[in-house]
């Protein structure tokens, strides 16, 4: 009697365990999908403002939140969908940290972004 109450209790344990784990892969996954679809405006705002050309999105990659706040939204340019371009945002900041694609995009850039090497 006493060993069917035990497994019992570890069954039902299991099962709340797989279900918490279950809940919290599906917030999560959520939660990235607002980070993104929050980033995707802004963006596109970034890329028209300094290269003067429309961003289409396709997917994303983010780095973990241990590491730091970025998610990489991939995508192309509106006319050249065969070379990708890559926005990093931070999430956190709700900002464009860097935007990296074929060099002649990046040249494209007005104003001009200079580095202080």
């Amino acid at each position: 009697m006493k060993k069917k109450k035990l497994w019992l209790i570890v069954v039902i344990l299991l099962f709340i365990l797989v279900g918490i784990f279950y809940y919290m892969q599906y917030t999560s996954k959520v939660k990235k999908e607002e980070i993104v679809q929050a980033g995707i405006p802004i963006g596109q705002d970034y890329i028209r403002k300094y290269y003067n050309a429309e961003f289409i999105y396709k997917n994303n990659e983010f780095i973990g939140s241990y590491v730091n706040s970025t998610v990489y939204l991939r995508g192309y340019i509106k006319g050249h969908e065969d070379q990708v371009i890559s926005i990093a945002y931070d999430y956190k900041k709700k900002e464009v940290l860097d935007v990296s694609g074929p060099e002649w995009f990046i040249d494209s850039r007005y104003p001009k972004k200079y580095s202080e090497y």
